[in-house]
């Protein structure tokens, strides 16, 4: 980088300064001078903060990307992934298989999914041969590090439900309408508290309080952080609503009683919600006419940021459409349309989210039972776009799922229940892998990705820290080396000449 600066004589009195990086610059100017300075800090940077922390992330990461790699040309991944695609499309599931040990002690069909703290609740349902029922039943399954223990009775609700609407929040479990066994829709909400000593609900206790303004049963319910939003659903009569009920958090930490928020913009019952960001999704179930192609997105009010120090605030994008709708209520509700849109719309699939992806699995498509699975992530700024599929992702061939409960457990969704292809009920349990492993190798323009040592815990941090340290230290001697050589360029080359020159001697 730096080389001679030794003038050329062409003649007597004829002197021409020394020319560098391809004639542009004078190797005494200033430019040059410069140029040298940008790259000795470059190099500076890359010695004693580059890489060390890479060699911080070679111990404790599974792998380390080096360089920047751009479209990556070759890509290795794990033999977990049972042959996705290399890396796996962001939302893939590693294929299902059969989780015999989760299978439910009863039908499996028609119940609410809920979970309390450690514990899994799948309440209600129906059951009967001749003739669906709903039951009181409550069956409960521990979750731990090895998933889900094998069911057994929980305590019962006291009256039959099916098609409930099930949440957690607050400490508490809230089972919402459902249809009983005389009725196609109640107005009862049934709240139940975990012990504080074993963590199971002992006993379900009806609140009057939080009674629904009308009969609902198949109703979609949505967990946002202030309350909980129950959307559309069947009404006595058994016709899909439009109405969107929340039940607030008061100042005691208790649900107040439901108030209206804005109408969905079409009826929609037996579909799944979710929030993801700042807007409520419901995908799925029925509209007025039959199974549901179109997704609807619920926006919610939000507070504007305020600035913090000398930084202006974020200005809001849907400000003027927010208006002045009191914060944490629904401002504007949109359908999806195009590849938005469901390509086929599906009757009693299970539909579940994860790290804001939504997912719809088998179910009945045009009057077939499908092993399908489709999933999407909303983006905030348009929402649901397209759907994407991988058939390595699909349910097994021999094993569609109708009327199956959906629960993200870790590292994996898990189906529950349901009817098989021939319309037989299985209390049956499927489960896939939701976190696909990345590359372990990638090759790409500029930059590779390679396997690190992956050392976990507090031993490999602190071997982490002290491979950083030793890679810094070196560095910082390398440089230093380089330094004084750098300030004793001449006899730096007359020593490196005279040794290549005695062991040219010795060679000879």
């Amino acid at each position: 980088m730096s080389g001679t600066s030794d003038p050329r004589v062409l003649g007597p009195g004829v002197v021409t300064p020394r020319r560098v990086l391809f004639g542009l610059l004078d190797a005494n100017g200033w430019g040059w001078a410069g140029v040298r300075s940008v790259l000795w800090t470059l190099v500076i940077i890359l010695m004693l903060g580059y890489i060390p922390d890479r060699a911080y992330y070679l111990t404790v990461s599974p792998t380390v990307d080096l360089g920047l790699n751009l479209a990556s040309l070759v890509n290795i991944c794990p033999a977990e992934n049972e042959g996705l695609p290399c890396p796996a499309p962001a939302g893939a599931l590693v294929p299902w298989k059969s989780a015999a040990e989760s299978d439910l002690p009863g039908d499996g069909v028609d119940g609410s999914l809920l979970q309390a703290g450690a514990h899994l609740y799948y309440i209600g349902g129906t059951t009967g041969t001749t003739s669906r029922v709903a039951t009181a039943s409550v069956a409960v399954a521990t979750l731990d590090a090895a998933g889900l223990s094998a069911w057994s009775a929980g305590a019962p609700l006291p009256e039959a439900r099916a098609h409930a609407s099930a949440a957690f929040f607050a400490g508490k479990a809230y089972v919402i309408g459902g249809a009983s066994d005389t009725l196609s829709a109640t107005t009862s909400v049934y709240v139940g508290t975990p012990d504080a000593t074993t963590g199971l609900i002992a006993t379900w206790e009806r609140n009057d309080m939080l009674e629904l303004p009308a009969a609902r049963a198949g109703a979609s319910i949505a967990v946002v952080s202030d309350g909980i939003v129950l959307v559309g659903g069947d009404s006595d009569g058994g016709a899909p609503t439009t109405t969107v009920w929340k039940a607030k958090l008061g100042t005691n930490g208790e649900l107040e009683s439901w108030t209206e928020l804005m109408e969905l913009p079409a009826p929609r019952s037996h579909a799944a919600a979710a929030l993801v960001g700042d807007s409520i999704y419901v995908w799925g179930g029925h509209d007025a006419s039959g199974p549901a192609a179109a997704a609807l997105r619920g926006d919610i009010a939000v507070a504007p940021p305020a600035a913090t120090g000398h930084s202006a605030p974020v200005v809001n994008p849907d400000a003027e459409a927010q208006g002045d709708a009191e914060i944490g209520t629904i401002f504007r509700w949109r359908a999806t349309e195009g590849d938005g849109n469901l390509p086929t719309p599906r009757d009693g699939a299970a539909m579940w989210s994860a790290n804001g992806t939504l997912y719809i699995a088998g179910g009945i498509a045009d009057g077939v039972p499908t092993p399908s699975v489709m999933w999407t992530v909303p983006v905030a700024s348009t929402g649901i776009t397209s759907w994407t599929s991988l058939e390595l992702s699909n349910l097994p061939a021999d094993a569609p799922r109708v009327g199956a409960s959906a629960v993200v457990i870790g590292a994996h969704a898990m189906l529950l229940g349901g009817a098989d292809g021939a319309g037989s009920y299985s209390a049956g349990a499927l489960s896939a892998g939701t976190s696909p492993k990345a590359p372990v190798f990638r090759a790409g323009l500029f930059g590779l990705t390679v396997p690190g040592l992956a050392l976990q815990g507090e031993v490999g941090q602190q071997i982490g820290f002290l491979s950083a340290a030793g890679a810094w230290a070196l560095n910082f001697v390398l440089l230093l080396a380089a330094a004084v050589a750098y300030s004793q360029r001449e006899r730096f080359r007359a020593w490196v000449a005279a040794k290549l020159g005695r062991r040219g001697a010795t060679a000879r």
